[in-house]
Protein backbone atom coordinates (compact mmCIF):
# COMPACT_ATOMS: atom_id res chain seq x y z
CA UNK A 1 0.00 0.00 0.00
CA UNK A 2 1.11 3.41 -1.05
CA UNK A 3 2.21 6.12 1.72
CA UNK A 4 -0.93 8.19 -0.22
CA UNK A 5 -3.14 5.44 -0.44
CA UNK A 6 -2.53 5.16 3.63
CA UNK A 7 -3.14 8.12 4.40
CA UNK A 8 -6.14 8.75 2.22
CA UNK A 9 -7.79 5.55 4.11
CA UNK A 10 -6.63 7.19 7.84
CA UNK A 11 -8.62 10.54 7.03
CA UNK A 12 -11.88 8.73 5.39
CA UNK A 13 -11.60 6.91 9.28
CA UNK A 14 -11.45 10.47 10.94
CA UNK A 15 -14.58 11.27 8.70
CA UNK A 16 -16.30 8.80 9.97
CA UNK A 17 -14.86 9.09 13.45
CA UNK A 18 -16.30 12.74 13.68
CA UNK A 19 -19.49 11.51 11.91
CA UNK A 20 -20.16 8.86 15.00
CA UNK A 21 -19.32 11.53 17.42
CA UNK A 22 -22.13 13.96 15.83
CA UNK A 23 -24.25 10.41 15.77
CA UNK A 24 -23.61 10.14 19.53
CA UNK A 25 -24.52 14.11 20.24
CA UNK A 26 -27.92 13.55 18.34
CA UNK A 27 -28.88 10.68 20.55
CA UNK A 28 -27.69 12.65 23.83
CA UNK A 29 -25.06 9.31 24.48
CA UNK A 30 -22.38 11.70 26.49
CA UNK A 31 -20.78 8.69 27.42
CA UNK A 32 -20.26 7.58 24.16
CA UNK A 33 -18.84 10.91 23.01
CA UNK A 34 -16.89 11.39 26.19
CA UNK A 35 -15.13 7.91 25.46
CA UNK A 36 -14.44 9.38 21.96
CA UNK A 37 -11.81 11.89 23.13
CA UNK A 38 -8.18 11.14 25.16
CA UNK A 39 -7.82 11.53 28.43
CA UNK A 40 -5.78 15.06 27.78
CA UNK A 41 -7.98 16.46 25.39
CA UNK A 42 -8.02 20.38 24.99
CA UNK A 43 -11.54 22.03 23.86
CA UNK A 44 -11.31 25.40 22.89
CA UNK A 45 -14.22 27.48 23.08
CA UNK A 46 -15.43 29.65 20.19
CA UNK A 47 -14.64 32.93 22.58
CA UNK A 48 -12.84 33.39 25.92
CA UNK A 49 -15.29 32.31 29.22
CA UNK A 50 -16.17 35.63 30.26
CA UNK A 51 -18.20 36.28 26.36
CA UNK A 52 -19.83 33.10 26.67
CA UNK A 53 -20.57 30.32 29.32
CA UNK A 54 -18.96 27.63 27.35
CA UNK A 55 -16.64 29.60 26.30
CA UNK A 56 -12.27 29.08 26.80
CA UNK A 57 -10.24 26.45 26.69
CA UNK A 58 -11.28 23.04 28.79
CA UNK A 59 -9.01 20.70 29.38
CA UNK A 60 -9.53 16.71 29.68
CA UNK A 61 -12.65 14.72 29.25
CA UNK A 62 -13.64 16.42 32.27
CA UNK A 63 -13.32 19.78 30.75
CA UNK A 64 -15.25 18.44 27.33
CA UNK A 65 -17.82 17.10 29.76
CA UNK A 66 -18.61 20.58 31.58
CA UNK A 67 -18.40 22.67 27.66
CA UNK A 68 -21.26 19.95 26.70
CA UNK A 69 -23.34 20.38 29.87
CA UNK A 70 -22.78 24.02 29.73
CA UNK A 71 -23.97 24.23 26.12
CA UNK A 72 -26.73 22.20 26.75
CA UNK A 73 -27.54 24.43 29.15
CA UNK A 74 -27.46 27.62 27.07
CA UNK A 75 -28.72 26.40 23.69
CA UNK A 76 -31.79 24.65 22.09
CA UNK A 77 -31.20 23.74 18.29
CA UNK A 78 -34.23 23.30 16.67
CA UNK A 79 -31.51 22.59 13.63
CA UNK A 80 -28.89 21.29 13.41
CA UNK A 81 -27.00 20.93 9.88
CA UNK A 82 -22.92 19.53 8.80
CA UNK A 83 -22.75 20.41 5.45
CA UNK A 84 -19.08 19.88 4.68
CA UNK A 85 -16.27 17.71 5.89
CA UNK A 86 -12.80 18.40 4.86
CA UNK A 87 -10.05 15.65 5.70
CA UNK A 88 -6.50 16.71 5.63
CA UNK A 89 -4.15 14.28 7.42
CA UNK A 90 -5.52 14.06 11.51
CA UNK A 91 -7.62 17.14 10.95
CA UNK A 92 -11.14 17.34 10.10
CA UNK A 93 -13.06 20.16 9.23
CA UNK A 94 -16.69 20.98 9.40
CA UNK A 95 -18.57 23.30 8.06
CA UNK A 96 -22.09 23.44 9.72
CA UNK A 97 -25.13 25.73 10.28
CA UNK A 98 -27.67 25.68 13.88
CA UNK A 99 -30.32 27.53 14.26
CA UNK A 100 -32.07 27.49 17.57
CA UNK A 101 -32.94 29.64 20.64
CA UNK A 102 -31.14 30.43 24.05
CA UNK A 103 -32.71 28.37 26.97
CA UNK A 104 -31.98 31.44 29.33
CA UNK A 105 -33.61 33.95 27.42
CA UNK A 106 -35.92 32.51 24.61
CA UNK A 107 -34.18 34.38 21.75
CA UNK A 108 -33.49 33.26 18.57
CA UNK A 109 -29.64 32.52 17.27
CA UNK A 110 -28.93 31.27 14.09
CA UNK A 111 -25.45 30.67 13.30
CA UNK A 112 -22.73 29.09 10.63
CA UNK A 113 -19.88 26.84 12.14
CA UNK A 114 -16.54 25.41 11.89
CA UNK A 115 -15.48 22.71 13.84
CA UNK A 116 -11.61 21.48 13.54
CA UNK A 117 -11.00 18.28 15.15
CA UNK A 118 -7.96 16.58 15.75
CA UNK A 119 -7.55 13.12 16.15
CA UNK A 120 -4.12 11.52 17.68
CA UNK A 121 -4.18 7.45 18.44
CA UNK A 122 -7.94 6.61 17.31
CA UNK A 123 -9.10 9.87 19.73
CA UNK A 124 -9.75 13.16 19.33
CA UNK A 125 -7.24 15.14 20.56
CA UNK A 126 -8.25 18.76 20.28
CA UNK A 127 -11.60 20.58 19.08
CA UNK A 128 -11.16 24.30 17.74
CA UNK A 129 -14.99 26.07 17.83
CA UNK A 130 -15.39 29.00 15.13
CA UNK A 131 -18.92 31.02 14.63
CA UNK A 132 -20.64 34.09 15.37
CA UNK A 133 -20.26 35.01 18.54
CA UNK A 134 -21.89 37.75 18.33
CA UNK A 135 -24.94 36.12 17.45
CA UNK A 136 -24.96 33.59 20.55
CA UNK A 137 -24.06 36.27 22.96
CA UNK A 138 -26.95 38.51 22.04
CA UNK A 139 -29.35 35.64 22.28
CA UNK A 140 -28.03 34.89 25.31
CA UNK A 141 -28.69 38.61 26.54
CA UNK A 142 -31.68 39.87 27.66
CA UNK A 143 -33.78 41.80 25.72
Amino acid sequence: MTEEKKEEEEEEENVSMVKELYDALGRSDISSVLNMFADDAIAHGPAPADVLPWGGVHNGREGVAKLLKVLGESLEDEQFELHEFIAQRNKVVVLGYAKGHAKPTGRPYEIEFVHVWSVRNGKFSELRVYNNTAALVEALSPP
